[in-house]
């Protein structure tokens, strides 16, 4: 995973902050979405991710992208707990073939088992 120490001496201690944000944001292709999402070259955005300090507005940029993700996924997490809170509600789902009789409710099957077998 990404640590918050820099790799290396020319590494600049905000660029390791914004390499994680940029990987949770553009996990495909960070260098050039970001890039893409700044308006600048890919070759300039790498080395924000790498050692340059990246300028306030792309860091507001970041954050702004962050927090919408953010609401996103929690909104739809909770979307998500929702629906398994009802899923483990719900009664067992039938499997195989089962009919319901409808004057008794219950499953119309051989009750009886299986027919003995006739030794020869």
């Amino acid at each position: 995973m990404w640590s918050l120490r820099p790799e290396t001496a020319m590494q600049h201690p905000d660029s390791t902050i914004v390499d994680i944000a940029v990987g949770l944001l553009f996990p495909a292709a960070p260098n050039s979405l970001l890039g893409r999402a700044a308006g600048v070259a890919k070759s300039t955005a790498r080395s924000w991710r790498r050692h340059r300090r990246p300028p306030m507005s792309v860091l507001r940029l970041l954050r702004a992208e962050l927090q919408r993700r953010g609401a996103e996924c929690f909104s739809t997490l909770r979307e998500l707990e929702i629906l398994i809170a009802k899923r483990e509600g719900e009664p067992p789902r039938r499997r195989g073939f089962f009919v319901v009789d409808p004057l008794t409710g219950q499953n119309r099957q051989n009750r009886l088992g299986r027919p003995p077998r006739l030794s020869r």
